[in-house]
């Protein structure tokens, strides 16, 4: 009894050395893993890519056509008007002077507003200053997508490097209650050693499920960002 009850205390710290040892490897493995020139490369896909950027720089033109529209616009203010009169003069034996046949050929005039010639340089600032405000807004929301994608990112290669560990555990288990079965089949192990085994074993296969489900879906929020598929990022 004594015997059957070391050898159990002996797997149980194995498990636990293996555990502790899996997430010391996940930790250690993150920061030595990130690659700075591929997240710039995954920035750079989100901000070509992303649909709401196209949106900024719709924005950014829109206000640069408004700005060359209030330059243009300064004739406004400017009305110009010409009218044509023929000569009938050989049919009139004296002109009549208080009607406009008194006047023949091109006729030009031009009339100004003042108001509107002095609103002019207003617009024109304001539709400068949209172009700032749209601009602005695009960088704005550059750096909370660049910091949207390096989050993702970073979990993304959390969970892709928390696979191999969570599977050599996964594959620990396996062999561990491997072994025990044909132990306990033959009488040589507990029952309690059986059963601890198969609980060990269902958890590592809990785990290995809820990472593997967790790396694909890391990957697929990231992919959401650089539209594209990371396998085509190199």
């Amino acid at each position: 009894m004594n015997n059957n009850k070391s050898s159990l205390l002996s797997f149980l710290i194995f498990l636990l050395s293996i555990t502790q040892l899996t997430s010391a490897t996940a930790q250690e493995s993150v920061l030595s893993e990130v690659s700075n020139l591929y997240l710039e490369k995954l920035i750079a896909a989100a901000k070509a890519n992303y649909p709401r950027v196209r949106n900024f720089d719709s924005q950014i033109n829109i206000a640069k056509s408004d700005v060359t529209a209030a330059k243009i616009s300064w004739l406004d203010p400017f009305s110009f008007q010409y009218v044509t009169r023929s000569d009938n003069s050989a049919n009139t034996v004296l002109p009549n002077v208080r009607t406009s046949d008194f006047l023949t050929g091109y006729q030009v005039g031009i009339t100004f507003n003042p108001g509107q010639f002095l609103a002019k340089p207003s617009a024109v600032r304001k539709a400068k200053e949209q172009v700032k405000l749209a601009e602005s807004n695009q960088a704005e929301y550059f750096l909370q997508l660049e910091s949207l994608v390096k989050s993702r990112y970073f979990l993304y290669v959390q969970y892709q490097k928390s696979l191999l560990p969570v599977t050599n555990a996964y594959n620990d288990a396996e062999s561990s209650f491997k072994s025990i079965k044909t132990k306990y089949q033959k009488g040589e192990a507990t029952f309690l050693e059986f059963n601890s085994a198969s609980t060990a074993l269902n958890q590592a296969i809990q785990t290995k499920l809820q990472v593997e489900a967790s790396y694909l879906s890391a990957k697929a929020s990231l992919e959401e960002l650089t539209v594209i598929r990371l396998e085509n990022i190199k």
